[in-house]
């Protein structure tokens, strides 16, 4: 029976959620929606991102990388809309926000919780969706709980800040001035966000690796294929949003 607590976890591409909110994935009730997953049409000339990552064919490699998400949604066992989008990559005009606003509305319209990408790095798509979902939910009649999550791996630039890890700050980097710095010059206001820390329990991690590992196309290049142990420890470890005070 699916919870009626319903909760919509918002992902800009096929793997964000997965990464930044598994958490809040593995919980029943929960249906992922990606925004931009819109199939370039034929003879689409690869991107610079498509040839970093060895793709010979744009349009073939948004088809594997739909299957290595219907892979990792398998693995974590969420429910899944997908909107259709172009992404940054893919599209030659910058997204309609009022459309894209009116679709995620109709999607989440009855949610009692809503995840939002917080757009830590600035990547355009993360943005367009963060400011559509957040325009979405101002006109609901009544307004969910919502929750921006921190962009792995952009978040993780630095690693995570001491109240995520419980750890010792070092004496010459300072991560939570980081992060509050970027929050707040990617558009938000700090002080309305409440910080939660989701410590991943070894079986939610091995979950989590398990789904990760699914989007096999990209993971090199997001330096989460292991190249880089710290990054990969961290993105198992925990998970961080923010609840948004109206």
């Amino acid at each position: 029976m699916t919870s009626p607590s319903k909760a919509f976890v918002l992902s800009a591409h096929l793997d964000d959620a997965v990464l930044s909110a598994s958490a809040r994935l593995m919980r029943r009730g929960t249906t992922l929606v990606t925004v931009f997953t819109g199939m370039p049409p034929d003879g689409f000339p690869p991107t610079y991102w498509d040839r970093l990552t060895r793709a010979e064919s744009s349009r073939q490699r948004q088809v594997e990388r739909l299957a290595e998400d219907d892979e990792a949604r398998g693995v974590l066992g969420c429910d899944t809309v997908r909107l259709g989008e172009l992404e940054e990559q893919y599209r030659s005009a910058p997204v309609d926000a009022e459309r894209l606003a009116a679709r995620i509305g109709e999607v989440v319209g009855h949610a009692a919780e809503v995840w939002i990408p917080a757009g830590i790095g600035g990547h355009d798509d993360h943005l367009a969706a963060r400011d559509a979902a957040l325009a979405a939910v101002r006109a609901l009649p009544e307004r969910p709980e919502v929750h921006l999550y921190a962009d792995i791996p952009y978040a993780l630039w630095h690693g995570w800040p001491c109240w995520v890890t419980g750890g010792e700050p070092g004496p010459y980097l300072d991560v939570d001035a980081w992060l509050d710095e970027e929050l707040g010059f990617r558009g938000l206001d700090p002080d309305r966000m409440v910080r939660e820390v989701h410590a991943l329990p070894p079986q939610a991690s091995a979950l989590k690796e398990k789904a990760v590992a699914a989007y096999r196309s990209q993971l090199p290049a997001l330096s989460l294929d292991g190249s880089n142990p710290l990054r990969l420890r961290n993105t198992l470890s925990h998970e961080v949003s923010w609840l948004l005070q109206p």
